[in-house]
């Protein structure tokens, strides 16, 4: 588990927005939303007025999807990770998705008049029940953000009621106010709605009263302190998608400003804080897809780490046999052919003349047996101890040669590089093992020399005898096991170098590169 989580928090950090861009972007928007709104404001050629019913209806349709889509999201999220701000962020956005459908239920069944939505005969109440539900919803984005700077994470007991509450609170202020909607105190003067029936272009809008400002301004400061809030909270270490809930509440801010210049809440009317109102809608959808791909990869991540971990336990299963192997072949095979040749030493002073022969093969086979018995041995202690640096792996192997054989045996070596793979290092014993085996079968040598070093980038493990060489080119690989060492250079992503010459020795190379990539192969097997 301890790689898994340090793949992840790798993979987290590779994502993550470093705090001085996410400033940057956040002084960007910043600056561009108050650019565009201060030229709305002072040039009315500029003004972003849009008198168009299906276009109306089709944008109010978009955001609407949008806020459900991005509500269904976020509460995953809190059922997955128990991240009390993300119930919060699904009950804000389940609120506008629920006043964004309604209202286009109401434009298309052409029930909008009915309760003053049409710009025709425009009324009081639609813009209260508007604004209030925009305060509603900075509410809860305010709790939210608090909520995930302070890392809250719990199962709320009632997380449903906290999702419909909004809603059903909302829908009740506004069956509460309908019936005394002329009652209500203006939002906006007979001014402003004289301006949208006659000339809706007029920007900005004439006769907004001090309580529309007063209550777009409070909207506007909460969603401001929740974009500081969704910052802080993605400085402490919080998903991706705070970074874009912060652009997304400066947005959202903006779009109130614009909003109480020109309340374009009519039927048939688009308005620049629609505009925004879509931009909102778009920045929390980057920052689900950020935070998607983010997921994604560190799941690659965990399952590239899974697969390096059942490689290890499948290493390690099989190192544990091995170790039971070496103890049978040392306790059973090897003290019965020790057994048997101290019998067999016994046994030839009473054998005939004519049998000393037969006798002598015998006592041969038993010797040969006995090494191969303690080669069989040494290496499968030497993968047992595989933890050890390489070098002194190939020098206990050497010393060991050269007790076994009678031989000279020499080791030499320079810095080798630590960091190579456990199996790279038994794959690269197997050769040198492979390699003094055929010096002490077939070489008729005094003396060989071992040396391992690094040649331009390479590591270099090079086996060389004094005996009496052959002709590389005619060699049939009968006995010598070349291919067999040939194959593991190439697995381990190197290759095998010979060099003799008839009564001039051999010399066995394995090169083996390091400072590039590994081979497929190696790879599968490292």
């Amino acid at each position: 588990m301890g790689i898994i989580d340090g793949m992840e928090r790798v993979l987290r950090e590779r994502d993550r927005l470093r705090p001085g861009r996410l400033d940057l972007f956040l002084t960007i928007t910043v600056v561009a939303l108050a650019g565009i709104s201060i030229l709305l404001l002072v040039d009315p050629t500029l003004n972003f007025v849009v008198v168009d019913r299906p276009i109306d209806v089709a944008v109010d349709s978009l955001v609407t999807l949008a806020f459900a889509g991005l509500t269904a999201l976020s509460l995953a999220r809190y059922r997955e990770s128990g991240r009390l701000a993300s119930l919060f962020q699904a009950s804000a956005l389940f609120l506008m998705a629920t006043v964004g459908g309604v209202n286009v239920l109401l434009v298309l069944s052409k029930l909008d008049g009915q309760i003053g939505l049409t710009r025709g005969l425009p009324e009081q109440f639609p813009l209260y029940v508007l604004t209030l539900a925009h305060l509603m919803a900075a509410v809860l984005f305010v709790i939210g953000a608090a909520a995930a700077a302070r890392g809250v994470h719990g199962r709320a007991a009632g997380s449903r009621r906290l999702l419909l509450a909004p809603p059903i609170a909302l829908a009740a202020l506004a069956v509460t106010l309908y019936p005394v909607r002329g009652l209500l105190p203006p939002l906006i003067d007979q001014s402003g709605i004289q301006a949208l029936v006659e000339d809706p272009l007029t920007n900005p809008l004439p006769g907004t009263q001090p309580l529309l400002l007063a209550m777009a301004g409070l909207a506007l400061s909460l969603f401001v302190a929740a974009a500081v809030g969704f910052r802080f909270a993605y400085l402490r270490g919080a998903p991706i998608t705070e970074a874009f809930l912060s652009i997304a509440m400066v947005v959202a801010a903006f779009s109130e400003l614009h909003f109480a210049v020109f309340p374009g809440v009519y039927a048939g009317l688009v308005t620049s804080a629609d505009v925004l109102r879509l931009g909102f809608a778009l920045a929390l959808l980057l920052g689900v897809d950020a935070e998607a791909r983010a997921d994604l990869r560190a799941l690659r991540g965990a399952y590239a780490a899974l697969d390096r971990m059942r490689v290890t336990e499948t290493e390690r299963a099989a190192l544990e046999e091995r170790a039971r192997l070496a103890r049978e072949i040392h306790d059973g095979l090897a003290q019965h052919l020790w057994f048997a040749k101290l019998k067999h030493d016994r046994l030839t002073p009473l054998v005939p003349d004519d049998a000393q022969a037969l006798s002598s093969e015998v006592g041969q086979a038993l010797d040969a047996a006995i090494v191969e018995a303690r080669q069989a041995l040494v290496t499968m202690r030497t993968s047992i101890d595989h933890d050890l640096p390489l070098a002194d792996l190939i020098a206990r192997t050497v010393d060991d040669f050269g007790q076994r054989s009678g031989l000279r045996a020499e080791f030499t070596t320079e810095q080798l590089p630590a960091s190579i793979p456990a199996r790279q290092q038994a794959e690269l014993l197997r050769v040198v093992q492979e390699a003094l085996t055929n010096v002490r079968k077939h070489a008729d040598a005094t003396m060989v020399r071992v040396r391992a070093s690094m040649e331009a980038g390479e590591l270099v493990v090079t086996v060389s005898d004094n005996g009496r060489g052959f002709d590389p080119q005619t060699i049939t690989d009968e006995g010598l096991g070349l291919r067999g060492m040939e194959e593991r250079a190439r697995l381990m992503g190197g290759h095998l170098g010979i060099t003799s010459e008839p009564s001039d020795g051999t010399s066995v190379s394995v090169h083996l590169p390091l400072s590039g990539p590994l081979s497929p192969a190696a790879r599968a097997t490292s």
